[in-house]
């Protein structure tokens, strides 16, 4: 067979490789001071940016804190991610698929820090302060998604405010604390990715559903929702026998990810 000068796929530099080396270089020429600073912004920036649950956008961290060092965007995020986890216990998600190129920041704070500090003694965690009244929306989120799960993993907009209302919580009528219920879940809740909403095809009048968005899929687990109801309900998690189900296979899913990486 002929020889060539043409190099064999098998040894060429992976292109994720390439851009590793580029963007190392591209950190590199920054000196150790602006280093410093421009983590110290980008930190600060996702911070706020996720005080309004929306994902963030590469362009944007380009755009608005790396500016002309913006090919160092892989080597800051990664140090940027080591420094949300270990001072807020908050961790960076990169998401996929329609997603793809924006980031979420997850709260991974146990609500037992001890227990957490314990396994992880350099840890030092700052839990991210919230008023009272996104405490309340937090618990109407928690009460939303823990139904949608329990009724299946969706729920038609008219089973769902039944359910709220006899809560006491009606989506004509304005909340004292949750304003415009209906817009709270419709919009907001859907706008930070917490929800989809979405319109049952041939429907009339219009039927919609609720599922999980992908920011409640990041940030809590099916576990989460059921002992939250076994609670209320003061029952055994057990006694929920598909959803106990769902939640063993999920925690397994969980389980084989983990130990395979």
């Amino acid at each position: 067979m002929p020889r060539t000068n043409k190099q064999p796929d098998n040894d060429r530099i992976p292109s994720s490789q390439v851009a590793a080396t580029q963007a190392e270089k591209a950190h590199s020429s920054m000196d150790r001071g602006e280093q410093e600073k421009k983590l110290h912004d980008l930190v600060q920036f996702l911070l706020i940016m996720d005080q309004k649950k929306l994902p963030i956008k590469k362009l944007d961290i380009n755009k608005q804190v790396l500016k002309e060092h913006s090919k160092a965007l892989p080597v800051m995020m990664k140090l940027a991610e080591e420094k949300l986890r270990k001072i807020f216990g908050i961790e960076l998600v990169s998401l996929e698929d329609k997603q793809k190129g924006t980031y979420i920041l997850v709260n991974t704070l146990d609500t037992d820090v001890d227990e957490q500090l314990e396994s992880d003694p350099n840890l030092t965690l700052t839990p991210v302060d919230w008023s009272d009244e996104n405490h309340a929306k937090t618990g109407l989120l928690m009460v939303v998604l823990s139904a949608i799960f329990m009724n299946g993993e969706v729920m038609v907009d008219s089973q769902l405010y039944h359910m709220l209302r006899k809560l006491k919580v009606d989506q004509d009528v304005t909340h004292p604390v949750f304003g415009d219920v209906k817009k709270q879940l419709t919009v907001e809740f859907v706008r930070q990715g917490y929800l989809e909403y979405t319109r049952q095809p041939n429907t009339d009048p219009p039927v919609f559903e609720f599922r999980w968005g992908f920011r409640a899929k990041k940030e809590i687990t099916k576990r989460n929702c059921l002992d939250f109801v076994s609670q209320l309900y003061e029952k055994n998690p057990e006694e929920w026998v598909s959803q106990y189900q769902v939640v063993v296979e999920e925690e397994g899913e969980e389980e084989e990810g983990s130990s395979a990486s």
